[in-house]
């Protein structure tokens, strides 16, 4: 046994939610700055299995881990993360995968992709972070439906508007799908399908619109149709966490002249939602190109434009952040 490591991404939300064929599904939209980063620290003297308060479900995970597979189980489990909780990004389901791998790596236990879905199921609906790449999934059974790869180079400009969401509560509640809409979710699976046979982001920008104007029936969000309205104007999708609290704008990462729409859509989600405080968030996931902010460039794939001080923002006191990865 050695000290164990693991870590896994966080979310922006979701390209899809919905049902298909039955069965309930997601398809991920993982973004790599957002991490759930696990160390565990065997203790041979214990059977205790410990961890911080505000991190039980990925000591329940480690535990039955170690149950289920007679592994020696005492140790501590420390979790450093970035990802705001309650959010709709994946905080708890990414502390459960970073978990179990940190513990397995400590007994160099070869685990699977498939053992850490059906653990994290029994704790919770989980998001599919298991799998780095984007991946439909069904969160209620753990089971990977279909694998499509990396998304084409993209620009997600969005906010947290404030709130949380329990997505446990959230998930005990039946979904109230008719028709038409399960038509939906079937048009818009098939949307991100093409869009990644024909790396062509404008494709999957339309399933994610598509799948967050069903959401509005069950979870609506604020100005939702302001910033479908600003999400057609710059030809992308409006992406939402369908049991969360944040929404954003998808646009191609190609558009000519990034640095100026960057600052365009941040101003007009400001104007829209008339609060400087709310978190503001800007993902460019391509890592040849230069963004701006205000009067200063810098190379990254990833800027948190943080009003006030939030947990997974950016450090207090700060104005902005910029981050590369």
């Amino acid at each position: 046994m050695r000290l164990g490591k693991g870590c896994c991404n966080g979310t922006f939300g979701e390209l899809v939610q919905g049902i298909i064929e039955e069965r309930p599904f997601l398809i991920t939209l993982p973004i790599p700055h957002l991490k759930s980063d696990a160390v565990f620290i065997p203790n041979p003297t214990s059977s205790e299995m410990t961890v911080m308060d505000s991190k039980i479900k990925a000591l329940k995970a480690g535990k039955l881990l170690t149950q289920q597979f007679g592994l020696p189980g005492g140790g501590h489990i420390d979790i450093r993360s970035n990802i705001p909780a309650g959010k709709g990004m994946a905080s708890s389901s990414a502390d459960i995968v970073a978990a179990m791998k940190a513990v397995a790596d400590s007994y160099s236990f070869p685990i699977t992709k498939e053992i850490i879905s059906a653990i994290a199921v029994k704790l919770e609906p989980t998001d599919g972070v298991m799998y780095d790449e984007v991946v439909a999934f069904d969160y209620i059974h753990g089971e990977m439906l279909e694998t499509f790869g990396t998304l084409p180079p993209f620009i997600l400009i969005g906010i947290d508007l404030g709130g949380g969401v329990d997505t446990i509560r959230f998930n005990q509640f039946e979904k109230q799908y008719n028709q038409h809409d399960r038509e939906f979710f079937a048009e818009a699976y098939e949307w991100v399908r093409k869009g990644f046979n024909d790396k062509n982001l404008s494709s999957i920008c339309k399933a994610a619109t598509l799948s967050a104007r069903v959401n509005q029936k069950l979870l609506p969000k604020p100005f939702f149709r302001e910033f479908e309205k600003l999400a057609q104007y710059y030809h992308g999708g409006v992406v939402v966490a369908h049991s969360g609290t944040v929404m954003g704008i998808l646009l191609d990462e190609n558009l000519p002249n990034l640095n100026e729409i960057i600052l365009e859509v941040k101003g007009e989600i400001f104007e829209i939602v008339k609060n400087p405080y709310l978190p503001f968030y800007c993902y460019i996931y391509n890592e040849d190109k230069e963004i701006m902010n205000g009067n200063n460039l810098v190379n990254s794939t990833n800027i948190c434009f943080g009003p006030p001080a939030r947990i997974g923002c950016r450090p207090p006191g700060l104005h902005r952040w910029f981050d590369t990865l």
